[in-house]
This record gives structure tokens, sequence and C-alpha cells, in this order.
């Protein structure tokens, strides 16, 4: 039952990424087509989510494609143990590249406070 509902999670948020990229990517005057970039990673949404899940044994709370000054990689959010930590996982080739822990600021906005690698 549990991974019925991780099957469906997964399938619903790479659905809605991919939505989220392809409208995101129209009309806006010369900026960067996400949805082309999206295309040419290597690995997908649900494979850079369980690469997280593993790396920390939790579960993925929120994932997307980020572009890191032109590198794109999947930020993934993974609650575990009480915190939430923000995993970076490498679109081309799924290995982590870096763990932060990811805390509320004042604003509302996350803030990311740099983290040891585990």
């Amino acid at each position: 039952m549990k991974r019925n509902r991780l099957t469906l999670f997964v399938t619903a948020a790479a659905i809605f990424l991919a939505g989220s990229l392809a409208y995101a990517g129209r009309g806006n005057g010369g900026e960067r087509n996400e949805a082309m970039a999206l295309a040419k990673t290597k690995i997908g949404l649900v494979q850079a989510i369980a690469a997280a899940e593993q790396h920390l044994q939790g579960k993925a709370v929120r994932a997307e494609l980020e572009d890191e000054n032109g590198t794109f990689v999947y930020g993934v959010e993974v609650a575990g143990n009480g915190t939430v930590k923000d995993v970076k996982v490498d679109s081309l080739d799924g290995k982590i590249l870096s763990v932060q822990a990811d805390r509320e600021g004042g604003s509302g906005e996350r803030e990311r406070e740099p983290e040891s690698e585990e």
C-alpha cells in the first residue's frame, strides 16, 4: 500500500513538473525553454527522488529541476528524523551533489544552511 502511494505521488509530481516547465517555457521572450532543458537530463525526477530518499533514509516532500549557473540539478527536499534537508542530485548521473539543512526563514521563504556531506 505504501509503495502504491509513493508511486502515485512520484507520478503526479513528474506530471506536474513537466507541465509546469512546459507552461513556463512558452512565450517568455527569449528566456531558456525549461521543457527543452528537461529533455537534456539523463535521469528523471523519479530516479532523483529515489536517490535522495535512499541517501538520507527519509521521504521526499518536494522535488524540482533547478538551473544552477547553467547546470541542471534536481532539488529534492527530504523529511526524516524531525528535519527537512535539501538534496541536490545531478541530472546526468543521479549522484548526490550536496546535502543542506533546510529551515524556514522569517520571511516565509526557505533559507538553506550549509551542512557537511553525510
